[in-house]
Formats: structure tokens, C-alpha cells, sequence
């Protein structure tokens, strides 16, 4: 596996979950006068574990072929004098 992709993956992996816990939490506390910090439980997080694996590997993929349109040699053709 490109070690770029997997950096990005991982980095991907861990700012998703932060972000996911914190619309969980905005959520969940929206109601309440108390901001309470809560991680969802069970099948819930399976499903946000799920979603943030997903668009993780979508983010890595996307920027290896980005990256790779943009890094891409071109051919050089001699101009002649």
C-alpha cells in the first residue's frame, strides 16, 4: 500500500471521528441546558465507524489521483535551435 495513502487515510480516520463526535454531541445536547460529552454506543457506532472508514478511503483515493494527474511527467519534446 502507497504510504501517502495511508497517512492520508489515517489522518482522515481520526478527523472524522472528532468531527462525527462532535455533530453526535451538538446533537445530542441540543436540548439540554448541560453540554454533556457522550460517545454513542452499539449499533449507532458501528454505523458513524462505518461512515467515517468510508469517506476516509474516498479522501485517500481522491488525493492519490489528484496527485497523480498533477505529478504526472510529461513527455519532453526538443525544440530545435
Amino acid at each position: 500500500m502507497n504510504k501517502k495513502v495511508l497517512i492520508i487515510t489515517s489522518a482522515g480516520l481520526a478527523i472524522g471521528f472528532a468531527e462525527a463526535l462532535i455533530y453526535y454531541n451538538l446533537g445530542k445536547n441540543s436540548e439540554n441546558e448541560k453540554f454533556k460529552l457522550q460517545v454513542p454506543k452499539g449499533a449507532e457506532l458501528l454505523k458513524t465507524t462505518g461512515i467515517i472508514i468510508a469517506t476516509s478511503l474516498a479522501t485517500a483515493a481522491l488525493s492519490y489521483i489528484i496527485e497523480g494527474a498533477l505529478t504526472e511527467k510529461q513527455e519532453l519534446i526538443p525544440i530545435p535551435a
